[in-house]
């Protein structure tokens, strides 16, 4: 349940995403990709600090991954695919809270979540 509650708001960005595009479809292209990009690495943004935050509890294995992921999340911002983006921001904030989780770090109180 927290972990719905924490991804809901980034639920909400990328449908704010598909319909700014949508609505910026006559824009300029280079601009387009400009902001579909800074709205992925905002995205991005929350799940890195999640994963900051689990990286003392984590294995060498998991900082791997963590690594890799994050590498592949900001290769899809810098393509300009955000829905690919927030959907590996979504993946890396669990597999952040279940580190945290395995660990026994307490959760954010609800009321630091948006």
């Amino acid at each position: 349940m927290d972990q719905t509650r924490r991804i809901l708001p980034l639920a909400a960005l990328v449908g704010a995403a598909v319909l700014a595009s949508r609505h910026a479809a006559g824009c300029d292209a280079e601009a387009m990709e400009a902001h579909l990009t800074a709205v992925c690495d905002g995205a991005l943004e929350p799940a890195r600090l999640a994963l900051e935050a689990a990286l003392p509890h984590a294995t060498p294995e998991e900082r791997l991954a963590m690594q890799r992921a994050l590498t592949i999340a900001n290769g899809t911002c810098t393509t300009g695919d955000p829905v690919a983006g927030a959907r590996i921001a979504a993946n890396l904030a669990r597999f952040a809270g279940r580190i945290e989780g395995r660990a026994g770090v307490a959760p954010l109180a609800l009321d630091t979540l948006g």
